[in-house]
């Protein structure tokens, strides 16, 4: 559920697909690849999506390339930018939870892993996608909302340290 606290403040749909629109510009300017999948039947289906190849350095120096999909929607019930992804192995093997976290450019901890992270049926492709969950987002977002020039280089800021998502310097300069 949406915090009640009076600090935590939540964006409308229209905040949500402006800023969608303007990153897809910003994103096009900086060749970054996101795509905008609009549904004008229904606007709240409207999504960005990236797909990429990203790779992971173990411990003993081994690399492994793996392909991921992240897609940025918007949440209804938490009122914020939810951000969720799939990762696949070279065999086209969909990573479990634990080996997610196991290629996360963070050292963190299992519980506070699975405290931020989740796999459940994605609300616009229904099928299994990890979300990051929203709860604390308009929490995290409302000590943005003054500064930040786009909703959604901030929320990507904020949660790229978690993942493996790569974005362009140019998006700091612009947000």
């Amino acid at each position: 559920m949406p915090s009640s606290n009076s600090q935590t403040t939540c964006i409308t749909l229209e905040t949500y697909l402006c800023a969608a629109k303007d990153f897809i510009e910003l994103s096009a300017k900086f060749m970054d690849e996101w795509t905008i999948h609009q549904d004008h039947s229904e606007r709240l289906y409207t999504h960005l999506k990236k797909e990429d190849f990203i790779t992971h350095v173990d411990d003993t120096g081994k690399e492994t390339l793996f392909r991921a999909e992240y897609a940025i929607f918007y949440n209804l019930s938490y009122g914020v930018p939810s951000f969720s992804f799939n990762v696949w192995d070279c065999t086209g093997k969909l990573l479990t939870l634990e080996e997610v976290r196991g290629i996360s450019p963070m050292n963190i901890s299992t519980k506070d892993f699975y405290s931020v992270v989740t796999q459940q049926e994605h609300p616009v492709f229904h099928r299994p996608y990890f979300i990051i969950h929203p709860c604390h987002t308009a929490e995290l977002l409302s000590m943005f909302k003054k500064s930040s020039k786009n909703i959604i280089i901030t929320f990507l800021s904020l949660i790229t340290p978690l993942i493996q998502l790569k974005l362009p310097l140019e998006y700091g300069l612009s947000s």
